[in-house]
């Protein structure tokens, strides 16, 4: 089974407990007498579906039942996304009908299918759902993973092409132009799946939760252990052979909600003295070179700042700092090659660099 939304980022959130006063009003000391908020969550680890899922509730009172309703809807919207061998999802029902016929699917594989589109033709080829002909070949962060000839990457090159999607709302059909094309929920399936999940805990009562899915935080309400209800995020060390045991790199405050890590090494295939990234040039077929390490992309649109965090990271440095600094809604903290973090400028003094190997060297960081 290859679960296509499953890379494993080291993205953890931390929670620092600190105090502070502030004025209340009557309807807000009413609605805290309702809502009862814990500094220790509820907390519910275990890999579901394929990738590790972390659910934190600090509501007083929710808890089990919760817990079983998301990793329930976690469970099958993952049916139907994940591309298997056997298979069994809508989506592999999609890649085996390539250049054959339309499939219909589900109400919300055909929202999934539109947001992939529409993110792949924003974001001018940087992201492009399509890539899964290529990734399917070299099959890196797998056993089977090998370089491929080069005759079998060019092969794949006409096979990737966002304009080859073909979505008809009517009949909720989903239909790829050209056979041996495959569409992959890569790059947005962990927001996409995320914002439904917060809902659901929403639709249940719930106020302050945090969902981590694979390393990418997604938060509802205010941190209360916080002052400002602000959440405060580790950003682990993205070097090869370094694991969520590490040293963080650092750790950043922010007002956002949305926390989302691109690893160059999420998932690599060693082939000799090369190290391979499972991030592809869809232009060459062959896995990208990049200056960077990781991206952090802070925002507040799941399923946006996914996708993005993946883009930035295809764009590199330069231009993936300019396209933030020119987006007021998003912030990022870019970690290179050569140990340099740089920061964002809507977010100055937000970050706090804790490992010294590393250097601050655009952007304002906490002493």
């Amino acid at each position: 089974m290859r679960w296509g939304i499953g890379v494993i980022l080291l993205l953890m959130p931390a929670l620092i407990a600190s105090s502070g006063c502030q004025k209340k009003t009557k309807e807000s000391e009413a609605e805290e007498k309702k809502v009862q908020l814990m500094k220790e969550p509820y907390k519910n680890e275990e890999f579901a579906a394929g990738t590790y899922a972390q659910v934190l509730i600090y509501d007083k009172g929710h808890g089990d039942a919760d817990f079983d309703v998301v990793k329930n809807q976690l469970n099958e919207l993952a049916a139907k996304f994940e591309v298997y061998e056997q298979g069994e999802s809508e989506f592999d029902r999609i890649n085996a009908q390539a250049g054959i016929k339309p499939v219909k699917v589900s109400k919300v594989t055909f929202e999934l299918a539109e947001a992939l589109q529409k993110y792949g033709k924003s974001s001018d080829g940087y992201y492009n759902p399509t890539v899964g002909v290529m990734t399917q070949l070299w099959h890196i962060g797998f056993s089977s993973g090998q370089v491929p000839s080069d005759e079998l990457v060019k092969a794949t090159l006409d096979k990737v092409n966002i304009d080859d999607i073909v979505l008809n709302a009517k009949d909720q059909t989903v239909f790829l132009k050209k056979k041996g094309m495959m569409i992959e929920a890569d790059g947005i399936g962990k927001g996409f799946i995320a914002e439904r999940l917060l809902k659901t805990l929403k639709d249940q009562g719930v106020t302050t939760a945090v969902v981590n899915l694979g390393g990418h935080a997604y938060t509802m309400g205010k941190n209360p252990n916080h002052k400002n209800g602000k959440w405060e995020v580790g950003i682990a060390n993205p070097q090869l052979g370094e694991n969520q045991d590490s040293p963080l790199v650092g750790v950043l405050t922010s007002r956002h909600t949305r926390f989302d890590t691109t690893n160059y090494y999420g998932r690599y295939l060693k082939a000799g003295d090369k190290i391979y990234s499972h991030l592809f040039d869809t232009k060459t077929g062959y896995p990208m070179e990049t200056d960077l390490l990781s991206v952090t992309m802070v925002g507040d649109n799941p399923t946006y700042d996914d996708a993005y965090s993946n883009v930035l990271m295809n764009m590199g440095l330069e231009k993936g700092m300019k396209f933030v600094n020119d987006h007021d809604e998003i912030d990022a903290v870019f970690v290179t090659k050569s140990k340099e973090v740089h920061i964002s400028e809507h977010i100055p003094g937000e970050f706090e660099l804790l490992d010294k190997s590393f250097k601050v060297v655009e952007g304002v960081a906490k002493k």
